[in-house]
């Protein structure tokens, strides 16, 4: 298996009391960084925009303590990964490469976790492969055509190039701001965690590349393959923030009804709901 650790990482040092220092595999002429944890049923964790691997840094802990293997990569043009400049980010040439990682494993995995653009990617994956995991679970996923939104939709008009080059710009005051917006426990957004998902788009090169990252999502690349989405027999967990301000929870609500043998059922947590669906059991 092609993989190293580059410990000399200066991002993944300076947050290594967050999730640790990265591993990384080559893909073609790219690395990409992962991390991963604990022995038993595999599971892999996909984040979303403007996220990486960091977002699962309070939930890997349980999960490896329950007796499950965590796999967590960042995707290509983010966190740890490399950030070409020609590269497709789009969520379909990321399912591929996700897989292409997995087999790299040799992976046998229990499921497959993906949260906002990375729920689009794990749709995908299944879609691709129906054998890809036992088991699929989405949290405050997009779905059909419900990205990008429009915070993110306008990055792709041309002056944003000339924004985000300024030497100036602040991309932690933005960043800020869609936390502000979209969390329910505004307590938690510390300066840290501000930091923390600003520091791997850090300077013009790292705010350009977040600028390909957003500008690479195309509605069509999901939308155009939901009647395949809607038939995957894969036992999957949908969650969401009922009040999530970025993905409607009637996405989740519209995509949970579509899919087979249904049985969902609601269960209500400060700032989240769960939609259910399977064919014999749902997900652990």
């Amino acid at each position: 298996m092609s993989s190293r650790t580059r410990s000399s990482h200066g991002m993944a040092m300076s947050l290594g009391n967050g999730i640790g220092v990265p591993s990384y595999v080559g893909i073609g002429r790219e690395q990409v960084a992962y991390h991963r944890f604990g022995h038993g049923p595999s599971v892999l964790l996909i984040h979303g925009i403007p996220t990486w691997s960091y977002l699962w840094r309070n939930v890997i802990p349980p999960l490896v303590q329950d007796g499950l293997e965590i796999i967590a990569i960042d995707l290509l043009g983010y966190g740890n990964s490399d950030k070409p400049a020609g590269a497709d980010l789009g969520i379909a040439a990321q399912a591929e490469l996700a897989a292409t990682v997995l087999r790299k494993f040799s992976w046998n995995g229990r499921a497959i976790v993906g949260h906002d653009i990375g729920g689009g990617v794990a749709q995908l994956m299944c879609a691709n492969d129906p054998n890809a995991a036992e088991r699929l679970v989405l949290v405050d996923t997009i779905a059909y055509d419900s990205f990008p939104e429009p915070g993110i939709a306008r990055l792709k008009e041309p002056i944003w190039d000339s924004i985000l080059s300024a030497p100036d710009f602040d991309l932690r005051k933005g960043l800020g701001k869609g936390f502000t917006r979209g969390m329910v426990h505004k307590d938690r957004i510390t300066p840290e965690l501000i930091k923390a998902y600003e520091l791997p788009f850090r300077g013009v090169d790292g705010r350009l590349a977040y600028l390909r990252a957003a500008r690479a999502l195309r509605t069509e690349e999901l939308a155009a393959r939901a009647n395949e989405v809607e038939k995957l027999n894969n036992p999957t967990l949908i969650v969401w923030g009922a009040e999530d301000v970025f993905q409607p929870i009637r996405c989740g609500v519209r995509l949970a009804a579509a899919m087979p043998q249904l049985a969902w059922r609601w269960s209500r947590t400060p700032g989240t709901s769960c939609l259910r669906t399977n064919r014999s059991s749902s997900p652990d």
